[in-house]
């Protein structure tokens, strides 16, 4: 009896534990900041950057190739802005969305009319 009891305990705990971990997980505090790079076997192409206290992007461009880079966004609000500001230099994006808003977003580098982007990154304003 008393192992049962100890076992429906142990089980419920679990649960509680992992239904806080997951909504902790979730939650973004102001002030986080997101990143996600491009790279290929030449070096990192590109960097960008949101913080979300204030909603401000950074878009770098990390390797003299004479390619410009980019921030590319999907929904809800999707955009692309390039930059073209050389090896070591960056550019700052002021944007403003709704508190909570999910974006994701990508480092990107143009080569011609095709951009080659990295790894999503999915932030929270």
């Amino acid at each position: 009896m008393m192992r049962k009891r100890f076992r429906v305990v142990l089980a419920a705990s679990m649960a509680m534990a992992a239904t806080i971990g997951g909504i902790g997980q979730a939650m973004a505090w102001p002030g986080d900041t997101y990143a996600t790079s491009y790279w290929d076997n030449t070096c990192t192409r590109a960097k960008v950057t949101f913080k979300s206290d204030g909603e401000i992007w950074t878009v770098s461009d990390k390797c003299a190739d004479g390619h410009r880079v980019a921030v590319q966004t999907r929904t809800p609000y999707g955009w692309t802005n390039y930059y073209g500001g050389g090896a070591g230099t960056s550019k700052i994006i002021n944007s403003s969305y709704p508190e909570g808003t999910k974006v994701t977003f990508y480092a990107c580098v143009e080569f011609g009319q095709t951009l080659k982007c990295g790894p999503a990154a999915v932030a929270f304003a």
